[in-house]
């Protein structure tokens, strides 16, 4: 389990802490999402997840590992993977099944076993085939894709996602969207860091930062029945929880929580 206690941040120079007093854990198949407005220091507890940053007060551990311990970082970050929000800022390999290998070989797996987890892992993200490809030649949702088959393949028990589908465009953010769900069924603990709600509606828990500290940590359907509340964190909601927000006060009778836009249809003819 990867454990955030009581967690503080602040930058050298910085005047104010990026983050105070937060708290969270992810488990083992449990898909953990956090939201907030740009500032609120969604990246900053990204990056102590898996001890590209140390805490400045509090602590972070890895299945019991502390993070601020220099003799396990490499041990932390083999079970702790992490993809960016630009994926071409960690694509090192000139063909895809090298981009996949290069962090199972900085580990000293040997080359039989490379070769299966490179092949299970690009499966894994809907990229078989594609071992020979030259990573510019891909889409950008393509791109992220490469770069969550190069954390897969060294067999992380966790992945730390960094707005993996800011750049993306509907069909490539669905594609990321659906790797990574398949990876939380596969048993591996996941941090979502997005600014869309919509991404994350199926979390088992939501925790929302507005300057450097939790304003909001429940369940996404505790934001979405409290939209006010929602917009006033800085937290985009889907256009259909709006409409049917503003419908419900109009009257009409529209089903609670996140309707379908069939739904709310039915609920106007119903009116």
């Amino acid at each position: 389990m990867v454990v955030f206690e009581n967690v503080g941040f602040k930058y050298p120079g910085a005047r104010a802490a990026a983050l105070e007093g937060v708290s969270v854990s992810v488990r083992p198949g449990r898909l953990v999402a956090l939201l907030g407005p740009n500032g609120s220091g969604k990246s900053t507890l990204a990056r102590l997840g898996n001890a590209l940053l140390s805490p400045t007060s509090g602590r972070v551990t890895v299945d019991g590992m502390d993070t601020a311990d220099d003799g396990v970082i490499w041990d932390i970050r083999a079970r702790v993977g992490f993809i960016q929000q630009n994926p071409e800022n960690q694509i090192v390999g000139t063909i895809a099944e090298e981009d996949v290998a290069f962090g199972p070989e900085n580990l000293g797996v040997s080359p039989a076993e490379i070769r299966v987890r490179v092949d299970e892992a690009l499966e894994a993200v809907g990229l078989s085939g594609f071992q020979r490809r030259e990573p510019h030649m891909l889409s950008e949702g393509q791109k992220q894709r490469l770069a969550i088959a190069g954390a897969l393949a060294m067999r992380p028990a966790y992945l730390i996602a960094d707005e993996p589908t800011a750049m993306l465009d509907p069909v490539g953010r669905s594609d990321v969207l659906k790797a990574l769900r398949g990876l939380r069924s596969q048993g591996v603990g996941v941090l979502h860091v997005t600014h869309h709600l919509e991404d994350v509606l199926d979390a088992d828990r939501v925790l929302v930062l507005s300057a450097g500290t939790v304003a909001f940590d429940g369940t996404p359907g505790g934001l979405v029945s409290d939209p006010a509340r929602a917009i006033d964190l800085g937290i985009e909601l889907p256009a259909e929880v709006l409409l049917a927000d503003a419908l419900r006060h109009g009257g009409v009778r529209v089903p609670a929580g996140y309707p379908s836009a069939e739904e709310i249809a039915e609920a106007l003819c119903r009116s």
